[in-house]
């Protein structure tokens, strides 16, 4: 790993501001000189990778914001071929909301699994899961008062609506969501009670400092969840 990469790296992992202090400790201790160091961290201010944010402070810029990627396990993957299979014409998406964990201050023991599918192949989806894998833990669309109920330490699959356009892509053959779909879907779903309240705040302004989101897909999404005057509200508290 280049110094470039070191510097780049130690910043994703400290979400919002770092000391230079503290950068120099860490890149010390990974056997860089601390000369090179400071030619590298003033190179990457230059190239606006980093911003100074204050004396001594500095902070990812967008243009050094990593692009979220999803990346579908291979239960997820399995799952995604007999949706497709069994429903070609169907909008869905796979996905586990312990991808939101990195940016989160409480941790939760989470093994949930989302099948988000349009409504009209639903209940078909969650039968033909439910044949294909006797064992598999499932719950169709549940009520809060099921997601208290059911909702524990345990692997279990939910088959969820898909909102109408919401913002999915496809990532080694298999439809998961963008990071404004987990965002919106974090600010109100009865399945994730674990992400709201104060954490919601942490998750947002983390992911944020961590990546590029793009505001328009995620308040347009929004919109559609009737979520957008929370998330702008959440916006602006975390002052973006």
């Amino acid at each position: 790993m280049t110094i470039g990469e070191q510097i780049i790296n130690y910043a994703s992992m400290h979400n919002a501001h770092f000391l230079r202090c503290n950068l120099m400790r860490y890149l010390v201790a990974n056997s860089v000189s601390e000369a090179s160091a400071h030619v590298m961290l003033n190179r990457l201010v230059k190239q606006e990778v980093l911003q100074k944010t204050g004396y001594g402070t500095y902070a990812l810029s967008d243009k050094g914001k990593l692009p979220f990627i999803y990346k579908p396990s291979e239960e997820e993957r399995e799952i995604a071929r007999k949706i497709r299979t069994q429903f070609p014409f169907a909008g869905f998406c796979v996905w586990k909301p312990s991808a939101l964990v990195p940016y989160m201050h409480h941790i939760p023991a989470l093994h949930l699994t989302f099948v988000d599918i349009e409504r009209v192949a639903m209940e078909s989806a969650f039968l033909t899961l439910q044949s294909n894998n006797p064992s598999m833990h499932l719950l169709l669309n549940p009520t809060a008062k099921e997601c208290e109920w059911y909702i524990t330490t345990e692997e279990i699959t939910i088959v969820r609506p898909l909102v109408n356009e919401a913002p999915i892509t496809e990532v080694e053959g298999t439809n998961v969501p963008t990071l404004e779909k987990m965002l919106v879907d974090a600010a109100g779903d009865k399945e994730m009670a674990f992400a709201q309240g104060s954490e919601l705040y942490t998750i947002y302004e983390n992911a944020f400092n961590s990546h590029t989101v793009n505001k328009s897909r995620l308040l347009r999404y929004a919109s559609r969840r009737n979520r957008k005057e929370q998330i702008l509200k959440i916006l602006k508290n975390i002052e973006l």
